[in-house]
């Protein structure tokens, strides 16, 4: 029974009917709490439905079952990016990688939250550099004494 609600879960994924996926699954789920793959599937619905939190739970379930899965792992950390909580993202796509190291969309998932991570850092110390400059105008402007950097 759970095969056929899976089946028919999928039918409905693919013809963009995520409402009716999760439905599915989730009856695929009551008949057999065992079944990785539909945890992933209706993750990935969720996902689809922008409930990153759900999503994410289904993912960790269809994990917790199977924990060499690399697939729930990616879909998993494709969550948590679009979450913006890139360090798990991280993590998960590494673990993808490291479980099955042919999945390329794991590799091109992690250079995305890596170039991320970089391009955040980089436009927060763009604001630090600023504040810096504008407090050295104000200074300049008022009097004060700058202190300079041995260094530059």
């Amino acid at each position: 029974m759970a095969k056929k609600l899976f089946d028919e879960g999928a039918a409905a994924y693919l013809k963009e009917d995520y409402k009716t996926s999760i439905k599915l699954f989730t009856q695929a789920v009551k008949n057999d709490r065992k079944y990785a793959l539909v945890y992933s599937s209706r993750g990935l619905a969720y996902l689809k439905l922008k409930k990153l939190k759900k999503a994410i739970s289904d993912f960790s379930r269809a994990i917790r079952l199977n924990p060499k899965y690399a697939r729930a792992y990616h879909l998993r950390g494709l969550a948590y990016e679009k979450m913006g909580d890139f360090a798990p993202a991280f993590q998960d796509f590494d673990q993808a990688i490291e479980i099955d190291p042919d999945l390329a969309t794991a590799y091109r998932s992690r250079d995305s939250v890596l170039d991320k991570t970089i391009e955040d850092r980089l436009q927060m110390e763009d604001g630090d550099i600023a504040d810096h400059l504008a407090a050295m105008r104000v200074a300049q402007f008022s009097g004060d004494v700058i202190l300079r950097d041995p260094e530059i």
